[in-house]
Protein backbone atom coordinates (compact mmCIF):
# COMPACT_ATOMS: atom_id res chain seq x y z
CA UNK A 1 0.00 0.00 0.00
CA UNK A 2 1.48 3.34 -1.06
CA UNK A 3 2.03 6.13 1.46
CA UNK A 4 -0.18 9.20 1.05
CA UNK A 5 1.99 12.27 1.72
CA UNK A 6 0.82 14.52 4.52
CA UNK A 7 -0.26 17.90 3.20
CA UNK A 8 1.72 20.52 5.11
CA UNK A 9 1.84 24.30 5.43
CA UNK A 10 5.04 26.07 6.45
CA UNK A 11 4.69 28.90 8.92
CA UNK A 12 7.39 31.38 9.89
CA UNK A 13 9.33 31.50 6.57
CA UNK A 14 12.65 32.63 7.97
CA UNK A 15 15.99 30.95 7.25
CA UNK A 16 15.11 27.72 9.07
CA UNK A 17 11.82 27.34 7.22
CA UNK A 18 13.86 26.88 4.04
CA UNK A 19 16.17 24.34 5.71
CA UNK A 20 13.20 22.21 6.74
CA UNK A 21 11.35 22.68 3.46
CA UNK A 22 14.44 21.49 1.58
CA UNK A 23 14.64 18.50 3.92
CA UNK A 24 10.96 17.70 3.29
CA UNK A 25 11.60 17.71 -0.45
CA UNK A 26 14.45 15.23 0.01
CA UNK A 27 11.92 12.81 1.47
CA UNK A 28 8.59 11.68 0.13
CA UNK A 29 6.20 11.67 3.07
CA UNK A 30 5.41 15.39 3.09
CA UNK A 31 3.81 17.57 0.42
CA UNK A 32 4.22 21.32 0.90
CA UNK A 33 0.95 22.94 -0.13
CA UNK A 34 0.78 26.37 1.52
CA UNK A 35 2.68 28.90 3.60
CA UNK A 36 2.20 31.91 5.82
CA UNK A 37 4.24 34.79 7.15
CA UNK A 38 3.10 38.26 8.15
CA UNK A 39 5.59 39.53 5.55
CA UNK A 40 4.24 39.39 1.99
CA UNK A 41 7.75 39.33 0.51
CA UNK A 42 8.63 36.20 2.49
CA UNK A 43 5.45 34.50 1.32
CA UNK A 44 6.21 35.35 -2.29
CA UNK A 45 9.77 34.07 -2.03
CA UNK A 46 8.68 30.80 -0.40
CA UNK A 47 5.93 30.27 -2.97
CA UNK A 48 8.34 30.76 -5.84
CA UNK A 49 10.97 28.45 -4.37
CA UNK A 50 8.67 25.60 -3.31
CA UNK A 51 5.63 25.93 -5.57
CA UNK A 52 3.09 26.36 -2.78
CA UNK A 53 0.03 28.51 -2.35
CA UNK A 54 -0.02 31.28 0.24
CA UNK A 55 -2.40 32.24 3.02
CA UNK A 56 -2.94 35.90 3.77
CA UNK A 57 -3.60 35.26 7.46
CA UNK A 58 -2.99 32.63 10.12
CA UNK A 59 -6.75 32.18 10.45
CA UNK A 60 -7.08 31.47 6.74
CA UNK A 61 -4.41 28.80 7.02
CA UNK A 62 -6.14 27.21 10.00
CA UNK A 63 -9.36 27.01 7.99
CA UNK A 64 -7.71 25.56 4.88
CA UNK A 65 -9.17 22.04 4.55
CA UNK A 66 -6.30 20.88 2.37
CA UNK A 67 -3.75 21.55 5.12
CA UNK A 68 -3.37 18.60 7.49
CA UNK A 69 -0.28 19.69 9.38
CA UNK A 70 2.09 22.61 9.97
CA UNK A 71 5.85 23.03 10.04
CA UNK A 72 6.33 25.84 12.57
CA UNK A 73 9.55 27.86 12.61
CA UNK A 74 8.24 31.00 14.29
CA UNK A 75 10.20 32.52 17.23
CA UNK A 76 10.25 30.39 20.36
CA UNK A 77 8.04 32.75 22.34
CA UNK A 78 5.27 32.42 19.71
CA UNK A 79 5.15 28.62 19.78
CA UNK A 80 2.45 28.34 22.43
CA UNK A 81 -0.16 30.56 20.79
CA UNK A 82 0.45 28.99 17.40
CA UNK A 83 0.45 25.35 18.51
CA UNK A 84 -2.60 25.84 20.70
CA UNK A 85 -4.54 27.29 17.74
CA UNK A 86 -3.31 24.65 15.28
CA UNK A 87 -4.16 21.81 17.63
CA UNK A 88 -7.61 23.26 18.36
CA UNK A 89 -8.19 23.25 14.59
CA UNK A 90 -7.49 19.50 14.56
CA UNK A 91 -4.18 19.78 12.70
CA UNK A 92 -0.77 18.32 13.53
CA UNK A 93 2.49 20.18 14.19
CA UNK A 94 6.19 19.73 13.55
CA UNK A 95 7.80 22.56 15.53
CA UNK A 96 11.44 23.53 15.51
CA UNK A 97 13.11 23.17 18.90
CA UNK A 98 12.84 24.22 21.66
CA UNK A 99 9.19 23.51 22.41
CA UNK A 100 8.87 27.00 23.94
CA UNK A 101 10.93 29.72 25.60
CA UNK A 102 9.69 28.92 29.10
CA UNK A 103 8.24 25.99 31.03
CA UNK A 104 4.80 27.53 31.53
CA UNK A 105 4.33 27.80 27.77
CA UNK A 106 5.72 24.29 27.26
CA UNK A 107 3.28 22.82 29.76
CA UNK A 108 0.33 24.53 28.08
CA UNK A 109 1.46 23.24 24.68
CA UNK A 110 1.56 19.65 25.93
CA UNK A 111 -1.88 20.03 27.50
CA UNK A 112 -3.38 21.56 24.36
CA UNK A 113 -2.05 18.87 22.05
CA UNK A 114 -3.12 16.02 24.31
CA UNK A 115 -6.59 17.55 24.71
CA UNK A 116 -6.94 17.87 20.93
CA UNK A 117 -5.62 14.37 20.23
CA UNK A 118 -3.31 15.66 17.51
CA UNK A 119 0.37 14.84 16.94
CA UNK A 120 3.27 17.09 17.92
CA UNK A 121 6.92 16.55 17.01
CA UNK A 122 9.68 18.86 18.25
CA UNK A 123 12.75 19.22 16.07
CA UNK A 124 15.45 17.84 18.34
CA UNK A 125 17.05 16.23 15.33
CA UNK A 126 20.66 15.69 16.48
CA UNK A 127 19.66 12.34 18.00
CA UNK A 128 18.84 11.29 14.41
CA UNK A 129 22.36 11.87 13.13
CA UNK A 130 23.63 8.56 11.77
CA UNK A 131 26.53 8.79 14.22
CA UNK A 132 24.14 9.28 17.18
CA UNK A 133 22.20 6.19 16.13
CA UNK A 134 25.44 4.17 15.80
CA UNK A 135 26.62 5.34 19.22
CA UNK A 136 23.34 4.14 20.72
CA UNK A 137 23.91 0.69 19.17
CA UNK A 138 27.47 0.52 20.54
CA UNK A 139 26.35 1.55 24.01
CA UNK A 140 23.36 -0.80 24.17
CA UNK A 141 25.38 -3.77 22.86
CA UNK A 142 28.14 -3.24 25.42
CA UNK A 143 30.78 -3.04 22.69
CA UNK A 144 32.48 -0.04 24.30
CA UNK A 145 31.83 -1.28 27.82
CA UNK A 146 30.06 0.35 30.72
CA UNK A 147 29.72 4.10 30.30
CA UNK A 148 30.98 6.34 33.06
CA UNK A 149 31.00 9.75 31.43
CA UNK A 150 30.48 11.61 28.16
CA UNK A 151 31.55 15.04 26.89
CA UNK A 152 30.12 17.28 24.19
CA UNK A 153 30.26 20.78 22.79
CA UNK A 154 28.28 22.92 20.36
CA UNK A 155 29.48 26.40 19.39
CA UNK A 156 28.67 29.02 16.77
CA UNK A 157 29.42 32.72 16.35
CA UNK A 158 25.72 33.76 16.42
CA UNK A 159 26.15 35.65 19.70
CA UNK A 160 28.56 38.03 17.98
CA UNK A 161 25.94 38.96 15.38
CA UNK A 162 23.08 40.00 17.68
CA UNK A 163 21.48 43.43 17.41
CA UNK A 164 18.45 45.03 19.13
CA UNK A 165 16.15 44.12 16.22
CA UNK A 166 16.67 40.39 16.80
CA UNK A 167 14.45 38.60 19.31
CA UNK A 168 17.37 36.39 20.36
CA UNK A 169 19.06 39.49 21.79
CA UNK A 170 16.25 39.88 24.36
CA UNK A 171 16.91 37.89 27.54
CA UNK A 172 13.17 37.67 28.27
CA UNK A 173 12.43 36.13 24.87
CA UNK A 174 15.63 34.09 24.71
CA UNK A 175 16.33 33.09 28.34
CA UNK A 176 19.66 31.29 28.93
CA UNK A 177 20.90 32.33 25.48
CA UNK A 178 23.31 29.73 24.15
CA UNK A 179 21.91 26.98 26.41
CA UNK A 180 18.38 27.09 25.00
CA UNK A 181 19.68 27.63 21.45
CA UNK A 182 22.61 25.18 21.23
CA UNK A 183 23.28 23.18 24.40
CA UNK A 184 19.76 21.76 24.36
CA UNK A 185 20.73 19.73 21.26
CA UNK A 186 23.29 17.69 23.22
CA UNK A 187 21.00 17.57 26.26
CA UNK A 188 18.38 15.80 24.15
CA UNK A 189 20.92 13.45 22.56
CA UNK A 190 22.33 12.46 25.96
CA UNK A 191 18.79 11.85 27.18
CA UNK A 192 18.31 9.61 24.12
CA UNK A 193 21.55 7.74 24.82
CA UNK A 194 21.29 7.34 28.59
CA UNK A 195 17.76 8.14 29.71
CA UNK A 196 16.29 10.86 31.95
CA UNK A 197 18.53 13.41 33.66
CA UNK A 198 18.39 13.53 37.47
CA UNK A 199 20.32 16.66 38.38
CA UNK A 200 22.42 19.45 36.91
CA UNK A 201 25.44 21.50 37.95
CA UNK A 202 26.12 24.44 35.65
CA UNK A 203 27.76 27.78 35.05
CA UNK A 204 26.49 30.27 32.46
CA UNK A 205 27.64 33.79 31.66
CA UNK A 206 27.88 36.45 29.01
CA UNK A 207 31.41 36.96 27.73
CA UNK A 208 31.50 38.57 24.26
CA UNK A 209 27.93 38.50 22.92
CA UNK A 210 26.71 41.73 21.34
CA UNK A 211 23.56 41.59 23.50
CA UNK A 212 22.94 40.92 27.18
CA UNK A 213 22.39 37.16 26.87
CA UNK A 214 24.52 34.22 27.98
CA UNK A 215 27.03 33.13 25.33
CA UNK A 216 28.97 30.59 27.41
CA UNK A 217 27.50 27.58 29.23
CA UNK A 218 29.08 24.58 30.96
CA UNK A 219 26.54 21.98 32.09
CA UNK A 220 27.25 18.74 33.99
CA UNK A 221 24.35 16.28 34.17
CA UNK A 222 23.84 13.16 36.23
CA UNK A 223 21.42 10.72 34.65
CA UNK A 224 19.05 8.61 36.72
CA UNK A 225 21.21 5.55 35.92
CA UNK A 226 24.29 7.26 37.40
CA UNK A 227 26.08 8.16 34.14
CA UNK A 228 27.63 11.62 34.02
CA UNK A 229 27.44 13.73 30.87
CA UNK A 230 28.73 17.19 30.10
CA UNK A 231 27.91 19.73 27.42
CA UNK A 232 29.65 23.00 26.70
CA UNK A 233 28.01 25.73 24.66
CA UNK A 234 29.62 28.75 23.04
CA UNK A 235 27.87 31.52 21.14
CA UNK A 236 30.91 33.70 20.54
CA UNK A 237 33.29 31.48 18.57
CA UNK A 238 33.42 29.59 15.26
CA UNK A 239 31.42 26.40 14.62
CA UNK A 240 32.27 23.35 16.72
CA UNK A 241 30.21 20.21 17.33
CA UNK A 242 31.66 17.11 18.92
CA UNK A 243 31.01 14.31 21.41
CA UNK A 244 33.21 11.86 23.35
CA UNK A 245 31.69 8.76 25.01
CA UNK A 246 33.94 7.06 27.59
CA UNK A 247 33.37 3.36 28.25
CA UNK A 248 35.34 0.74 30.15
CA UNK A 249 36.38 -0.93 26.88
CA UNK A 250 36.77 2.00 24.51
CA UNK A 251 36.26 5.70 23.89
CA UNK A 252 34.02 6.65 20.96
CA UNK A 253 34.20 10.18 19.57
CA UNK A 254 33.16 12.26 16.58
CA UNK A 255 33.11 15.78 15.21
CA UNK A 256 30.87 17.22 12.51
CA UNK A 257 31.06 20.27 10.29
CA UNK A 258 28.31 22.79 9.62
CA UNK A 259 27.66 21.22 6.22
CA UNK A 260 27.43 17.74 7.72
CA UNK A 261 24.90 19.18 10.16
CA UNK A 262 22.67 20.75 7.54
CA UNK A 263 22.89 18.24 4.66
CA UNK A 264 25.54 15.49 4.88
CA UNK A 265 24.93 14.50 1.24
CA UNK A 266 26.64 17.73 0.15
CA UNK A 267 29.59 17.46 2.52
CA UNK A 268 33.00 16.61 0.95
CA UNK A 269 33.51 13.72 3.38
CA UNK A 270 31.32 11.52 5.58
CA UNK A 271 30.91 11.85 9.33
CA UNK A 272 33.45 9.55 10.96
CA UNK A 273 33.10 7.77 14.29
CA UNK A 274 36.44 6.99 15.96
CA UNK A 275 36.68 4.16 18.47
CA UNK A 276 39.87 4.08 20.55
CA UNK A 277 40.33 0.78 22.37
CA UNK A 278 43.69 1.00 24.14
CA UNK A 279 46.37 3.53 25.04
CA UNK A 280 48.89 2.45 22.38
CA UNK A 281 46.71 3.76 19.58
CA UNK A 282 44.61 0.82 18.37
CA UNK A 283 41.51 2.36 16.89
CA UNK A 284 38.62 1.80 14.51
CA UNK A 285 37.31 4.52 12.22
CA UNK A 286 33.79 4.04 10.93
CA UNK A 287 32.47 6.08 8.01
CA UNK A 288 28.83 6.78 8.75
CA UNK A 289 26.31 5.99 6.03
CA UNK A 290 24.82 9.02 4.34
CA UNK A 291 22.21 10.34 6.73
CA UNK A 292 19.79 13.23 6.81
CA UNK A 293 18.50 14.01 10.27
CA UNK A 294 16.08 16.77 9.28
CA UNK A 295 14.58 14.71 6.47
CA UNK A 296 14.32 11.66 8.70
CA UNK A 297 12.63 13.59 11.51
CA UNK A 298 10.05 15.02 9.11
CA UNK A 299 9.48 11.64 7.47
CA UNK A 300 8.86 10.09 10.88
CA UNK A 301 6.47 12.90 11.81
CA UNK A 302 4.42 12.27 8.68
CA UNK A 303 4.36 8.53 9.39
CA UNK A 304 3.17 9.21 12.94
CA UNK A 305 0.36 11.36 11.57
CA UNK A 306 -0.77 8.58 9.24
CA UNK A 307 -0.38 5.87 11.90
CA UNK A 308 -1.83 8.01 14.70
CA UNK A 309 1.07 7.57 17.12
CA UNK A 310 3.42 9.86 18.99
CA UNK A 311 6.73 10.92 17.38
CA UNK A 312 10.00 9.98 19.05
CA UNK A 313 10.43 13.51 20.40
CA UNK A 314 6.92 14.52 21.38
CA UNK A 315 5.85 17.37 23.62
CA UNK A 316 6.60 15.57 26.87
CA UNK A 317 10.16 14.65 25.85
CA UNK A 318 10.80 18.21 24.67
CA UNK A 319 9.37 19.57 27.92
CA UNK A 320 11.89 17.49 29.88
CA UNK A 321 14.72 18.78 27.67
CA UNK A 322 13.67 22.35 28.43
CA UNK A 323 13.41 21.55 32.15
CA UNK A 324 17.09 20.56 32.12
CA UNK A 325 17.98 23.95 30.62
CA UNK A 326 16.04 25.76 33.33
CA UNK A 327 17.58 23.58 36.04
CA UNK A 328 20.99 24.52 34.64
CA UNK A 329 20.10 28.22 34.77
CA UNK A 330 19.05 27.88 38.40
CA UNK A 331 22.23 25.95 39.20
CA UNK A 332 24.32 28.73 37.69
CA UNK A 333 22.40 31.40 39.60
CA UNK A 334 22.43 29.60 42.96
CA UNK A 335 25.88 28.02 42.68
CA UNK A 336 24.68 24.53 43.56
CA UNK A 337 23.50 21.25 42.06
CA UNK A 338 19.79 21.35 41.15
CA UNK A 339 17.31 18.49 40.77
CA UNK A 340 15.49 18.43 37.42
CA UNK A 341 12.31 17.05 39.03
CA UNK A 342 11.75 20.44 40.66
CA UNK A 343 11.12 21.86 37.17
CA UNK A 344 8.78 19.13 35.91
Amino acid sequence: MSFEPVRVASMGLGRWANVLADAALRGGNIKLVSCFSRTAEKRASFMERYGTREAESFEALLNDDEVEAFIVTTPNFNHMEHIEAISAAGKHVYCEKPIAHNLEHAKKIVEAVEKAGTRLAIGHSARRLAVSRRLKELIDSGEIGDISMSESNFCTERGLELNPDMWRSDAKLNPTGVAIQLSIHHIDTFRYLYGPIKNVTAKMKRTYATADVEDSAMIIMEHENGILSYTGGGWACPWAFHMNVHGTKAVAHFRITGQQWRDPSKAPEPIRLHIDREPLGEKTVLDMPEGDMFRDALEDFATCVREDRNPEVDGRVAYEDLAVVYAAAESSRAGKTVDVKDFL
